[in-house]
């Protein structure tokens, strides 16, 4: 096998293995592209774990101080840490730049030095797909950042220890398949558009 189908290999493996973690190919094709969006309320376990995936993926093919990045928050006066602008860079990378970071990370030769672009107004400061228990306040002031029927949602993932609800699978199966909510009563739509906890008023 010659370079460049190994390198297709490696690349057609690590896709593989992400629509492993997200549990299907439709899944995959949903979220996969979805990370600069809110999270998809009947796929929120799926974002988070594919999220976790491809971070655990970047920083074991592109360790520390083996790349650099742009710093473009004015670190140095606004006392930002050089960590802060590298973890916004692997964010950026692996939610908006993931099909190059897949070329490089198997590529026999790698440019010298090695340097990921990064997003001058990153959103990994309000990151809404990596959540620390541990860190309760940080997770309660991310919480605040969201509607109400998202943060149900996200600590149903995060905490939750009974399997979903029959509502809930059906609509997870029905947004899968994409199926046509023209059909159904006006207030499974709403379900399926915001969420099976909105409530009006307390968006």
């Amino acid at each position: 096998m010659g370079s460049r189908d190994m390198k297709n290999y490696k690349v057609g493996r690590a896709i593989c293995d992400q629509i492993r973690v997200a549990g299907s190919v439709k899944i995959y094709n949903r979220i996969k592209d979805s990370f600069t969006g809110p999270p998809d309320f009947y796929f929120i376990k799926e974002q988070l774990a594919l999220y976790r995936w491809r971070k655990q993926f970047f920083l074991a093919h592109f360790p520390e101080d083996t790349w650099t990045t742009d710093c473009n928050f004015g670190c140095g006066k606004l006392g930002f840490s050089s960590e802060i602008h590298s973890m916004a860079a692997i964010h950026y990378n692996i939610t908006e730049n993931f099909d190059q970071v897949l070329k490089l990370a198997f590529e026999d030769s790698r440019p010298d030095p090695l340097h990921f672009p990064t997003d001058y107004f990153s959103s990994w400061f309000q990151n809404k797909f990596e959540w620390d228990k541990v860190k309760e306040k940080e997770l309660l002031q991310k919480l605040t950042t969201v509607d109400l029927s998202t943060a149900v949602h996200i600590l149903s993932v995060l905490y939750s220890s009974s399997p979903p609800s029959l509502l809930q699978l059906a609509m997870r199966r029905v947004v899968e398949l994409g199926l046509s909510l023209e059909d159904i009563p006006k207030e499974v739509q709403v379900v399926a558009r915001r969420g099976l906890y909105y409530i009006e008023g307390r968006e």
